[in-house]
């Protein structure tokens, strides 16, 4: 983050202070975190549902915060204190503020699938020329986006922010934050559909991202999802589609598909791209990049090399080798598509044994039961050895797949269970909610097999 004066962020904010004095000092950085503050930054009191950040004022300044910014019900006398109404509303009204001071060039990705690997593609594609910062993790809602904007400084030339939503109007009040001159819409399915009342909806809440583009105002779409029609007629004249169906302006094609990797092409663009993702639904991320890196100058072989160094992170389609048998670590998030396009992927590779373990799917509201009944549906077509599920909803899964079958609810009877059937050989894809902390699963084979 580049100096601000206090004096601006108490304008930006509509700010009071009992003490001019502090307005002439600078700040270096925004924080809403005590463990993490560095000197000389603002320190943001937010209220959530397990803390009160007001709790922490004393610590922040004792650790070197210029200044930290409260609600004007915290009463403690202090000189180093700026006063608002609404902490969390502030903390976005300055880094709206903040990002009027920059010309940089800002992409804001929303979708139902894929937005971080999609970010994390064009990140590592653009800073082949430029320098880039963003979103770090899945730092997407109200508050990770603000700081995320903080990360922009004078030698910035593009940000790349990702936007998160299970609410109405969550994409717009981000977007006028961010104020993006390009959008992307990875996808939209049924992910939160327990907040709406049906995926159309959803189409709608991510559309908001389009009336906030800014000058230039693309728009990038998926051409193979059902809502693209929809999509396109939000948007302006300026899109750009992309899907491996004919017709989008981005056409990709897979060539080779294997265990660990796959291979594509570019209608229009002779270079072949591989991808060592299992998963070939990372084609996505890699189209959306592709597009973006010839919109900035890069060469197809320049884009080559960076996807073949892109390799996935734990949680997010890492496989590991271990000694007798292959652990895919899905364990990051789940949903229904993302799960079909799991299991469908586990279903093509040639492995010996296929051993799924699902975990719950969560935010799907009354329509939970049916959507995990669907899975198991699903299921029943594919090449799959043994299905084993955890939590509450999944065990419609088990029961509608017609396959051998297991329900677990204690996560420790599972794992046992496991090392009871594994035989050399045996793959296991291991996929559910962020709530179901699956990767407990992930880390007990890794320490069982991983000799």
């Amino acid at each position: 983050m580049e100096p601000v004066q206090l004096k601006k962020i108490l304008h930006w904010c509509k700010g009071e202070v009992r003490d001019k004095q502090i307005l002439e000092r600078y700040c270096y950085g925004i924080s809403t975190d005590t463990r993490s503050i560095k000197k000389k930054e603002l320190f943001i009191a937010l209220k959530g549902e397990k803390f009160d950040g007001t709790s922490f004022v004393n610590v922040a300044l004792k650790n070197g915060a210029i200044a930290a910014v409260v609600p004007k019900t915290f009463q403690p006398e202090n000189k180093k204190l700026i006063w608002v109404k609404d902490t969390l509303k502030a903390l976005g009204d300055i880094a709206k503020n903040y990002r009027k001071e920059f010309s940089v060039y800002v992409i804001g990705i929303t979708g139902s699938d894929g937005k971080t690997t999609t970010k994390e593609f064009l990140k590592k594609t653009l800073s082949m020329r430029y320098s880039v910062c963003g979103t770090e993790g899945n730092l997407n809602n109200a508050i990770g986006l603000p700081l995320s904007i903080f990360t922009i400084n004078k030698k910035t030339d593009i940000c790349i922010l990702e936007m998160g939503m299970n609410r109405k109007n969550e994409i717009k009040y981000l977007g006028q934050i961010a104020k993006p001159q390009a959008g992307v819409i990875t996808t939209v399915g049924p992910a939160h559909i327990g907040f709406f009342k049906n995926v159309r909806e959803i189409a709608e809440a991510k559309s908001e991202l389009i009336e906030t583009l800014r000058g230039e105002r693309l728009c990038v779409l998926n051409y193979d999802n059902r809502f693209f029609p929809f999509l396109k007629s939000k948007a302006p004249s300026n899109v750009l589609s992309f899907g491996t169906k004919e017709g989008a302006d981005i056409k990709g094609t897979i060539m080779e598909e294997a265990n660990d990797f796959f291979t594509f092409c570019i209608a229009g663009d002779k270079t072949l791209f591989r991808i060592n993702f299992w998963n070939t639904s990372i084609i996505y991320p890699a189209l959306i990049s592709f597009g973006f890196g010839k919109k900035f100058g890069i060469s197809g072989k320049e884009i080559q090399d960076i996807f073949e160094d892109i390799h996935p992170l734990p949680g997010r389609g890492k496989i590991y080798h271990l000694k007798d048998i292959t652990v895919i670590d899905e364990t990051y998030n789940s949903n229904p598509d993302s799960l079909k396009a799991s299991l469908y992927n586990f279903h093509r590779k040639n492995f010996g044994r296929k051993i799924a373990v699902i975990g719950d799917m969560a935010e799907l509201g009354r329509l939970s039961t049916l959507y995990h009944r669907n899975i198991g549906h699903f299921i029943k077509r594919l090449n799959m050895n043994i299905i084993i599920t955890f939590g509450d909803k999944s065990r419609e899964i088990g029961k509608s797949s017609g396959l051998q079958w297991k329900h677990f609810i204690d996560m420790e009877q599972l794992n046992k269970y496991l090392s009871c059937i594994i035989k050399k050989g045996d793959a296991l894809l291991i996929k559910g909610s962020r709530v179901m902390n699956m990767d407990r699963v992930r880390d007990y084979l890794l320490e069982a097999y991983g000799g």
